[in-house]
């Protein structure tokens, strides 16, 4: 029987070998990397727009400041002690009214200005990821060009050493 299950496997290694093996293993069926590096970047790219974030931390933190300042008008209006009855009394009518005021503005701001500074981090993280890529894929060009020519390339850079009080040229020789 295991006889029967190995003859088997060997013609299908074989039939396979012979109807899709020449593309897997010639080598012409090279594969560039760049094309990789170009589908991640787009899609880092899509997910690192945060112009939208901004504005809504814009609009978040505004209404939040605003919130903020009725509570600190109204608190204010409440403590505050005066001689005059009246502007006990008025100043206990407007401190309630600015502190109910600023519920919506907190309730909204808040919840606003916290959502949108998450997905901006977010979206950040992308644009580094995004940046990564980009500078992995010039890595990629610059080895590949490089690895194709056999010129010899040589860097050279000055270099000050300001410590010692001393100067030079360094250089770099790359196969």
């Amino acid at each position: 029987m295991n006889l029967k299950k190995i003859i088997v496997a060997f013609f299908f290694a074989v039939s396979y070998n012979f109807s899709f093996g020449h593309e897997i293993t010639s080598p012409q069926s090279t594969i560039d990397s760049a094309k990789i590096y170009y589908d991640l970047i787009a899609e880092e790219n899509y997910q690192a727009y945060s112009r939208p974030n901004v504005i809504g931390m814009i609009a978040g933190g505004s209404l939040t400041v605003v919130g903020g300042a009725l509570v600190g008008f109204g608190l204010y209006a409440i403590l505050y002690n005066s001689n005059d009855p009246y502007e006990n009394v008025a100043g206990n009518v407007l401190g309630s009214l600015s502190l109910l005021t600023s519920i919506p503005f907190l309730g909204v701001g808040i919840p606003v200005l916290s959502y949108n500074t998450y997905k901006y981090i977010v979206h950040k993280g992308h644009a580094n990821k995004r940046d990564e890529y980009q500078a992995a894929l010039d890595r990629y060009k610059l080895r590949k060009r490089g690895g194709e020519s056999s010129a010899l390339q040589l860097m050279i850079f000055p270099e000050l050493n300001f410590i010692e009080k001393r100067g030079g040229v360094n250089a770099v020789v790359r196969f």
